[in-house]
């Protein structure tokens, strides 16, 4: 495995050159940028393909594709990735894992030497870090046969950059921001980046690679009816490149759900029991849990809109996003 721990020499001038290509080009790769890599959790790969039934092959996340997955700590994230990255590397392709929180589990893998050869690892420890790679990569990368890119997480690394939009407005009521145009300026500035950030990831998924984005959640309780989770890393721009979206929640201790909310651009209806899928992480993996019975949770209820004269958002598109929200007990204690 190949360790490269400090970005701060990414900062080259020698960027990746744009490829242009002619339509029918584009139209002739487009069954290989639909080429998927496994979950490990069949009923979620099949769930994942939406071809009609007679025409899906075995599915999982698509290459050309941003794949998100999100939800509160503790529901099998870094597990899900790992089970996906073990897949990719067992079809002979090349992982690029961007660490931006804790160092790779590599113990968990249960792969052969030459399959681990093929895991290339970065430590991005900074919000700086990853856009010096994401903007101004190092020459080679990513490298040929990459077929899966995995950055845990995407969201941890803002919180320590950008203050929150409670924080930012009690600097304003003390005086120490000017006016309120300061401080919308102050509060697009993460959204600004995170649309940075989200155009890069999409421009390497181009390259017929699947790139693989976790996410955290955070609790919003102002204008909800009840406290409800959203991931942390959103916006519009966000929304447009993410092009599926599973989040993940737990019931009971050893019980997962995974719930595809976007698939191929498509937003999806919430709590589809078909869009669903249970399972278990074993010291051996991932397993599905078969005719489990989905947490008891109440329908969405549309949030109250925010007078603009009155409040600044909290969010560039907070108004026009829509709404997650998970009420069941266990997922209100986790966060």
């Amino acid at each position: 495995m190949n360790l490269n721990k400090d970005l701060l020499g990414f900062g080259s001038p020698d960027t990746l050159p744009v490829i242009s290509i002619s339509a029918s080009q584009s139209l002739n790769a487009s069954a290989a940028l639909r080429e998927p890599i496994s979950t490990g959790l069949p009923r979620l790969d099949e769930t994942l393909d939406d071809s009609p039934a007679d025409q899906r092959r075995s599915g999982g996340i698509l290459r050309g594709q941003v794949t998100e997955v999100f939800g509160p700590p503790g529901v099998g994230k870094t597990s899900l990735a790992l089970s996906i990255a073990s897949n990719a590397l067992r079809d002979g392709g090349k992982v690029i894992w961007i660490d931006t929180s804790s160092p790779i589990p590599t113990c968990r893998f249960k792969l052969t030497n030459p399959e681990l050869d093929n895991l290339i690892y970065f430590r991005a420890p900074t919000l700086p870090h990853l856009l010096s790679l994401l903007a101004h990569p190092p020459k080679g990368f990513p490298p040929e046969e990459t077929s899966l890119i995995i950055i845990d997480s995407i969201s941890a690394l803002f919180p320590g950059y950008f203050l929150s939009a409670a924080e930012l407005k009690d600097r304003l009521t003390q005086g120490k921001i000017a006016d309120r145009s300061q401080l919308q300026w102050l509060l697009n500035r993460k959204w600004n980046v995170i649309s940075d950030v989200a155009t890069h990831l999409t421009r390497l998924a181009a390259r017929n690679i699947a790139v693989l984005a976790l996410n955290q959640t955070h609790t919003k309780i102002k204008g909800q009816p009840r406290a409800t989770l959203h991931p942390l890393v959103a916006g519009g721009t966000w929304e447009t490149n993410v092009q599926t979206r599973i989040v993940l929640y737990r019931d009971l201790p050893d019980m997962r759900f995974a719930e595809i909310i976007k698939r191929a651009g498509k937003t999806m209806p919430v709590r589809l029991t078909e869009l669903i899928v249970s399972f278990r992480i074993e010291n051996d993996g991932l397993h599905e849990v078969e005719e489990a019975k989905s947490p008891e949770i109440l329908e969405p209820t549309p949030s109250r809109k925010r007078k603009a004269e009155n409040e600044v958002a909290d969010s560039q598109d907070e108004d026009s996003e829509e709404e997650y929200e998970w009420v069941g007990d266990a997922l209100l204690d986790e966060n």
